[in-house]
């Protein structure tokens, strides 16, 4: 099992760059934003905000069982592609208080390979 965290969102499309030929079979993926689409959504802004270089990368090359991140407050919750699940998982509300339930998940046992 392969674990990888990225922050902040900013660097998002520099650091996927740099690390790119350094990514191993990866089951989680932490970042501190969301890709592009899944429970990115900031209403006062009217718009997405999430990363679409980390999207590609999520969908195309690394394809983790699960994305989990919480940088925007705004789209906590949990969301599905058919194979990765996305969990944005934000203690803290758009007004910073910390609120929002912990999200608990399971991943299979990979067993002995």
């Amino acid at each position: 099992m392969g674990l990888i965290f990225i922050t902040p969102i900013r660097l998002c499309s520099f650091l996927i760059k740099k690390t790119h030929l350094y990514l191993p079979d990866v089951d989680i993926l932490m970042t501190h934003g969301p890709p592009l689409g899944f429970r990115d959504w900031v209403p006062k802004e009217l718009q997405r905000v999430g990363c679409v270089e980390l999207l590609n990368t999520v969908q195309k090359r690394v394809r983790p069982k699960l994305h989990a991140y919480g940088g925007i407050h705004e789209g906590y919750g949990i969301m599905t592609d058919g194979y990765t699940t996305f969990i944005n998982s934000s203690t803290c509300t758009v007004s910073f208080q910390p609120t929002n339930p912990p999200i608990i998940f399971d991943l299979p046992n990979p067993g002995n390979s």
